[in-house]
C-alpha cells in the first residue's frame, strides 16, 4: 500500500481478510486498491462493508460514504439518511464558508511530471484548534484538480494517506470565507517538506 502497488496489494488483502474478517483496516485498504484498479463492484462491496462496520465519524467511514455517494451508491445514500441524529449533527458542523483547491502532479516511473487523476486527498483538522475533529476527503479529477468546498476555516493537515508513508504531508491554514490554493507536486512532497514528521526511534 505504501508503494501504491495496488495490483500486488489487492490479492494479499483478499487472502488476509478470511483470517481477520472483522478488520476494518483490511476491508478499507482493499476498497482503496479496488478503486485504483477500477474494480467497481469490489470497491462498492468493500466500502459498503466499511460503512456498516467502521466507527461512526471515523476517517474510514467518512471516505466510504463519500465514495459511495459520489459514485451513485443507493445503499450509501440510504445509510447517510438513516444514520443517527447525533452523527448528522456532527456532519452539519463540518460545513463552513471556506475552501481549498489546487492541482496534484507527480512523476510516475519512466514518465515526467503528470497530473494524478483519482488521487485521494485528506484534510484533517488539528488538535486544540477550531478544526479539531474535522476531516474531509476528496479525489482529484481527470486533470489532477481537486477542490474542498464549504469547509470550516482554520489549520489543517493536507495529506494523501491516513496510515502509511505519505507523498504529501503539509500544514495549511484556511482563512474565513476565503479559498486557499495549494498545488501538490514534487517540490512540496514529504521528501522535501514534511510539516508533521514522525518521531524517530529513541
Amino acid at each position: 500500500m505504501a508503494r501504491r502497488d495496488w495490483e500486488t496489494a489487492a490479492p494479499l488483502l483478499r487472502q488476509a481478510i478470511p483470517s481477520a474478517p472483522d478488520s476494518v483496516a483490511l476491508h478499507y485498504e482493499l476498497a482503496i486498491c479496488a478503486t485504483y484498479l477500477e474494480l467497481g463492484d469490489e470497491a462498492t462491496r468493500e466500502f459498503q462493508w466499511v460503512l456498516e462496520h467502521a466507527q461512526a465519524g471515523s476517517e474510514e467511514a467518512t471516505v466510504a460514504r463519500t465514495w459511495l455517494i459520489q459514485t451513485g451508491g443507493q445503499t450509501a445514500r440510504a445509510a447517510a439518511i438513516d444514520r443517527p441524529v447525533a452523527e448528522r449533527d456532527r456532519s452539519d458542523s463540518k460545513v463552513g464558508g471556506s475552501g481549498v483547491r489546487g492541482v496534484v502532479e507527480w512523476a510516475e516511473a519512466g514518465q515526467g511530471v503528470q497530473p494524478l487523476d483519482r488521487k485521494l486527498l485528506h484534510l484533517i483538522g488539528l488538535k486544540n484548534t477550531p478544526t479539531s475533529g474535522l476531516r474531509y476527503s476528496i479525489r482529484t479529477d481527470a486533470s489532477g484538480r481537486y477542490g474542498f468546498e464549504q469547509i470550516v476555516a482554520g489549520p489543517y493537515k493536507l495529506t494523501d494517506v491516513i496510515a502509511g508513508r505519505p507523498i504529501w504531508r503539509l500544514k495549511i491554514t484556511v482563512a474565513d470565507a476565503e479559498e486557499a490554493v495549494v498545488d501538490l507536486g514534487p517540490n512540496n512532497s514529504a521528501k522535501v517538506r514534511d510539516d508533521f514528521p514522525e518521531p524517530g526511534p529513541s
